[in-house]
């Protein structure tokens, strides 16, 4: 396992975890679901995670105008 940092959302990786952002830990870590692409009709583009409560509809995205430049712990497999 690699750790990295990263501050584009395009450089995550499906199975990537997300482990803090801008130095706050995710407890439970995001897991990547799917990389940086389209989402849902339109050009609206994000990266999907897995949702950490299998019970909620919630769909968890992140948005590039949001996270890009942020700070990113990721554990890569």
């Amino acid at each position: 396992m690699q750790n990295l940092i990263i501050t584009k959302l395009a450089d995550l990786h499906a199975g990537d975890r997300i482990l803090s952002w801008d130095g706050r830990p995710y407890r439970p870590a995001r897991v990547v679901a799917q990389r940086l692409g389209h989402i849902g009709a339109g050009s609206v583009q994000g990266v999907r995670l897995v949702n950490p409560h299998p019970t909620s509809d919630v769909e968890h995205v992140l948005y590039p105008s949001q996270m890009d430049g942020r700070r990113l712990e990721v554990e890569r497999p």
